[in-house]
C-alpha cells in the first residue's frame, strides 16, 4: 500500500481537510487556505473532463492522521512514502534532512484547472505529471546530505513504479518516470514558465497569461526571462540543451496563446494576489536565484521581479496591519 502525503510546510497541518473515498481504500487530503472553513463544512466538488464529477463529502477532521504516516515502523516493515508535488525547486531538501529513511518521490505537474467557488474545482483537460525519486543532489545543497542507503534507493524505485501504476489505474494515463537528475531538469524547465509568468502577471497589473503573450513588449520580456532560466539550467546540469520532448520557449508561448483563445489562463500567483493571499515568491524565484548565484549565474530579469514583489508584499502587509490597528481602536 502506497501512502500519498501532500505536505510542504508545517503550517499546512492547520489547514488540512482529510476526505475519505472508499475506492480501493485510498484516503485523500486537501490542503486549503482561504476556503478551509467551506471545504471543512461542505466537502469539495471536482468537475473534470478526464475523471468526470467527483464529490468528497466524507470528512474526518483529524490532522493527526498525517503525522503517523511519516514514522518509521518498529516491526521491520518498510517506511511510508512521501510524495511531494510542487512546481518550485529545492523544496524536498528539508524533508530529506528531517526524514532520512523515508522514500521521497518528487513530482512536476501541469494542471489546467480553476477554482470556480470555494468548494468547486474544474479541470479543463488532461494533466501531465513527471515523477522521480529524491535521494540527494549535492549541487543543489550548501551542505550536501550524506550518501543514501542503497536500500532506500531500491525502495524508492519500487514505490515510484507503484505510484505510476496507481495513477494509470486512476485514469491518469501519462505519468512520466525520470531518474533523480533528469527530474531536476524537468523541474527547471517548468520553473522557467512559473518564474516568468507568475510575477509578470502581478507586475503588469493583473494580466492573465493568455493576454501577456499577445502583448509585444511583454512577450519579449517573458521570452528573455525564460531564456535566463533555461541557460542557467544548462550550466547547472552541464547539458547543451533540454531533452527534445520538452517544449521550446517559442512553443510554450504559442501553446499559451492558442489555449487563451478558448479560456482565460491565470497564473496561480495572480489568483493569490487577487484573493489577498501571500505570494509564493521564495520557491518560484528566491531559491532559484540563490542556486544560480552559487553557480556564478545571474538571473537579471527574475532578480528584478523578485526585488519588486518582495517589497510590494511587505508594503501590502504593513498596510493591512495598519488597517487592522485602526479597526481595533
Amino acid at each position: 500500500m502506497l501512502d500519498l502525503v501532500a505536505e510542504d510546510l508545517a503550517d499546512w497541518l492547520k489547514q488540512l481537510v482529510p476526505l475519505e473515498d472508499s475506492t480501493d481504500g485510498l484516503k485523500v487530503s486537501f490542503v486549503c487556505w482561504s476556503n478551509y472553513e467551506v471545504v471543512k463544512t461542505e466537502g469539495i466538488e471536482i468537475k473534470s473532463s478526464t475523471f468526470g464529477k467527483k464529490v468528497l463529502p466524507d470528512r474526518v477532521d483529524n490532522p493527526a492522521l498525517l503525522l503517523p504516516l511519516l514514522k518509521i515502523p518498529d516491526n521491520n516493515q518498510r517506511p511510508p512514502t512521501l510524495v511531494l508535488i510542487s512546481n518550485g525547486i529545492k523544496f524536498e531538501d528539508n524533508h530529506r534532512g528531517r526524514h532520512p529513511k523515508v522514500p521521497i518521490l518528487s513530482a512536476v505537474t501541469v494542471v489546467n484547472a480553476e477554482q470556480l467557488e470555494p468548494s468547486l474545482v474544474r479541470q479543463n483537460h488532461q494533466t501531465r505529471i513527471s515523477l522521480g525519486p529524491y535521494l540527494n543532489f549535492p549541487s543543489y545543497l550548501e551542505n550536501p546530505h550524506s550518501l543514501v542507503d542503497p536500500q532506500l534507493e531500491v525502495h524508492s524505485q519500487s514505490q515510484l513504479k507503484c505510484l505510476a501504476k496507481l495513477l494509470r489505474d486512476g485514469k491518469t494515463n501519462d505519468p512520466e518516470i525520470y531518474g533523480k537528475r533528469d527530474l531536476r531538469i524537468v523541474h527547471w524547465h517548468k520553473l522557467a514558465i512559473n518564474a516568468s509568468m507568475n510575477p509578470t502577471s502581478i507586475l503588469s497589473g493583473g494580466l492573465p497569461s493568455s493576454n501577456m503573450v499577445k502583448e509585444g513588449g511583454l512577450r519579449v520580456y517573458l521570452e528573455g526571462c525564460m531564456t535566463e532560466v533555461f541557460e542557467a539550467a544548462k550550466i547547472i546540469f552541464g547539458i547543451e540543451s533540454f531533452p527534445p520532448h520538452l517544449a521550446s520557449i517559442e512553443r510554450i508561448l504559442k501553446s499559451i496563446e492558442t489555449a487563451g483563445q478558448r479560456l482565460k489562463i491565470k497564473p496561480s500567483m495572480l489568483v493569490d494576489g487577487e484573493l489577498g493571499r501571500p505570494l509564493e515568491i521564495k520557491a518560484t524565484m528566491g531559491l532559484p536565484i540563490r542556486i544560480a548565484t552559487r553557480a556564478g549565474i545571474k538571473l537579471s530579469g527574475i532578480q528584478s521581479m523578485y526585488a519588486f514583489l518582495t517589497h510590494l508584499q511587505l508594503t501590502c502587509f504593513k498596510n493591512t496591519e495598519r488597517t487592522r490597528a485602526k479597526v481595533q481602536r
